[in-house]
């Protein structure tokens, strides 16, 4: 082997002989690299060789059987893996220039969210983009994005720490307490959290029942004992309770926007807001997030934006 001299860059002369190296060190020979790539296994060798003389080292140790890699070809190799696969990366991002969102669209939203926004958010996004086919299973499973098959999920939370998803917060899942005119008319108005104990509650159970209303404090939270005699799993039944004054009720703004601008229902105690989570949207690691993904994101963020504010 030559004395090592400098050498202009590499890249130069193109990236065939890095990409045969890399092939000749994965398959552990030059006959099935060379069958890759549709070459002989005489030019793969002369490739490699070429490339040790432009280097000045010896990249590889070479038996009649056998390929192992020296301590420069072992350096050599990874700078190689990391430029061909952000070489490949980069295609991939200038070819999804040209690509318009299409496809099936596989969507995971809670169960009330997903009736009383996410499908309708969905079927805006159809209009804009009429080639993408929307599954939307709206349910308070939570799924595994992979496993399940899914695109993209709507969750709800205080926080979300899977480092294996991205995370894109969408919008603050806003509470109120509210009750209908009739029936404060009967029980009277709470003007303080302690009264909320002598009030009905309409009681929300996704497993147990919840007795406990958690409030903002400055600096700390509240939680207040309540009590009522009518138990829901949903909080579209527990709207429903509510507007025929059946007692107050906890509920996502986003629930009751449009019965608050009516009076059907009047917020309570807003001078003590309840304890709030977040809105999020996650969807899967990958090299390039596909169009279809990118778009749906963009979109479900400016509407909770003009819904929610």
């Amino acid at each position: 082997m030559p004395e090592r001299k400098k050498q202009g860059p590499v890249l130069l002369e193109g990236l065939m002989p890095l990409m045969v190296f890399v092939r000749a060190v994965d398959n552990q020979g030059f006959s099935v690299a060379a069958r890759q790539l549709g070459l002989t296994p005489s030019a793969v060798s002369k490739q490699v060789a070429h490339l040790e003389e432009r280097l000045g080292t010896r990249l590889l140790r070479r038996t009649t059987h056998h390929l192992s890699l020296t301590e420069a070809g072992s350096i050599f190799y990874q700078h190689c893996q990391r430029v061909l696969g952000e070489l490949e990366e980069a295609q991939l991002a200038m070819a999804a220039l040209d690509e318009r969102p299409r496809g099936t669209l596989r969507v995971s939203a809670p169960a009330v969210l997903g009736e009383v926004h996410v499908g309708a958010a969905a079927a805006a996004f159809q209009e804009s983009f009429p080639e993408v086919q929307v599954e939307l299973e709206a349910s308070d499973r939570v799924v595994d994005l992979v496993e399940d098959g899914f695109d993209v999920a709507v969750r709800i939370a205080g926080t979300l720490k899977d480092s294996s998803l991205v995370v894109r917060r969408l919008a603050d899942e806003e509470r109120v307490l509210c009750a209908s005119p009739f029936y404060l008319q009967r029980a009277g108005r709470p003007r303080a959290l302690e009264e909320l104990a002598h009030h009905e509650c309409l009681l929300f159970k996704p497993g147990r029942v919840v007795r406990e209303w958690q409030f903002q404090g400055e600096g700390a939270s509240r939680s207040v004992k309540v009590q009522g005699r009518f138990v829901a799993n949903n909080h579209l039944v527990l709207r429903q309770a509510a507007l025929l004054g059946r007692g107050i009720a906890n509920l996502p703004r986003y629930l009751v926007l449009e019965e608050l601008r009516s009076g059907a229902l009047v917020s309570l105690l807003a001078e003590h807001p309840v304890t709030q989570r977040h809105i999020y949207l996650v969807y899967p690691h990958r090299q390039l997030t596909p169009p279809k993904v990118r778009a749906f994101a963009d979109f479900l963020a400016r509407y909770f934006q003009r819904i929610l504010g």
